[in-house]
């Protein structure tokens, strides 16, 4: 007899979760280069402010590097674009079954996930990102948890897991402690 999992979630995609997922992961995992990338931005604009130099190249930099500031997960963007194109909008339904000592995914395939293999647990306010790494994640709609609230699912995985639940954050909302988690996660590579 097959166990019955505790709790089962999943997600139908769309366009817009697609958009979500992407920026999230590229988020997670790529806040150096965003820092990076803001830090670019300003000193062309402070060039551009600042030194001598004609009004034309002038007016270059400083929107070059306003440009460079405020695309900061462009590159997320695009990857979900292309997602959605090769798909040809055919956007796929994941279910996430949990169980005491594993967790089944299905949709286009089904595989059996040991919960040792996570690496983060990500949240925003209407979904839960558990990553197995950069460009593998399960994305769960908290509205569509079946045996439980989110935060009794929530419970359940960190425990199983080991790991805490950390809030989704765009960089202006970025502390010291995902700050040392970028410079952590660049060592391990």
């Amino acid at each position: 007899m097959a166990a019955k999992a505790k709790f089962v979630g999943g997600i139908q995609h769309t366009e817009d979760t697609l958009q979500r997922l992407f920026k999230t992961e590229y988020r997670t995992y790529h806040q150096l280069r965003i820092l990076s990338q803001l830090a670019v931005g300003f000193v062309m604009a402070a060039m551009a402010l600042t030194v001598e130099m004609s009004r034309p190249l002038q007016a270059v930099l400083l929107l070059a590097g306003c440009l460079i500031m405020v695309s900061g997960d462009l590159p997320a963007s695009l990857r979900a674009d292309k997602a959605v194109d090769d798909r040809k909008g055919n956007l796929p339904k994941n279910v996430c079954a949990f169980f005491a000592n594993y967790m089944e995914l299905s949709g286009e395939g089904s595989m059996r996930l040991e919960y040792s293999r996570f690496q983060r647990l990500i949240e925003d306010n209407e979904y839960l990102y558990l990553f197995l790494g950069r460009r593998s994640v399960c994305m769960i709609d908290k509205a569509a948890i079946e045996g439980g609230a989110p935060e009794e699912l929530k419970d359940f995985v960190a425990e199983k897991t080991g790991l805490a639940w950390r809030r989704g954050r765009s960089f202006w909302s970025m502390n010291l402690a995902d700050l040392r988690q970028a410079i952590r996660d660049r060592r391990t590579r």
